[in-house]
């Protein structure tokens, strides 16, 4: 075996990748660059989690709040009838890194709102890596590249708040101590701008991220 192989050629021949397995939620940001770029407009859809356990995140309520719709949809990448993501060519993603979903991205990095929560590279075959070699080195991912792409991705992901008039108010934080959050759980009483006001109170802008070679190079 070619060690010097990126992790994904070495990881297509071993199994399923994360490009046919996972649904890719996509920001109107992904959506907008996407669009840009390819020229299409039918790459995504509507569609409820094929995964239940999906929807109990509890440790994000900004994510669960904006991400899903009131009938438990949220946009996701299409994928073709060999359940594999629209954008999956011969040699890997057709879409460059910068135009990427921002979820994509980020993998193999866990997060919230509040930051980088650790690396969780389950569904890469770890047991592929060349002695001493790390899953961020040989995906040449960094934690500063990661936390750049996250901000941004929170920045996006506001922008699914309802802008029309009739929306509900916004809910401010209470004062005293607040209970745990419960995320990724969306709770009748829990709409997108309460969950957004009881964030933090101003959100980071996006930061120019710096470019790097994609990890997903060929399938």
């Amino acid at each position: 075996m070619n060690r010097k192989e990126p992790l994904c050629v070495r990881c297509a021949r071993t199994q399923r990748t994360c490009c046919q397995i996972c649904e890719i939620y996509i920001t109107p940001g992904d959506q907008e660059r996407i669009a840009a770029y390819t020229g299409e407009s039918d790459f995504h859809e509507y569609r409820r989690p094929a995964n239940p356990e999906y929807l109990d995140q509890d440790d994000d309520p900004l994510w669960a709040a904006c991400v899903f719709r009131p009938d438990g949809t949220r946009r996701v990448l299409r994928r073709t009838e060999s359940e594999g993501c629209v954008f999956l060519g011969a040699n890997g993603c057709r879409l460059p890194l910068e135009v990427r979903p921002l979820v994509c991205r980020l993998y193999p990095f866990d997060y919230t709102e509040q930051g980088l929560q650790g690396v969780n590279g389950t569904m890469c075959p770890t047991w592929l890596l060349a002695p001493g070699e790390t899953l961020l080195q040989s995906l040449d991912m960094d934690a500063e590249t990661a936390e750049a792409w996250r901000r941004q991705l929170y920045a996006e992901i506001r922008r699914e708040l309802p802008a029309t008039g009739d929306s509900p108010a916004i809910v401010g934080r209470a004062e005293g101590p607040q209970p745990a959050p419960r995320p990724h759980v969306l709770s009748p009483e829990l709409s997108c701008e309460s969950a957004a006001a009881a964030s933090s109170e101003s959100s980071p802008e996006a930061a120019a991220v710096p470019k790097m070679p994609s990890p997903c190079t060929s399938v």
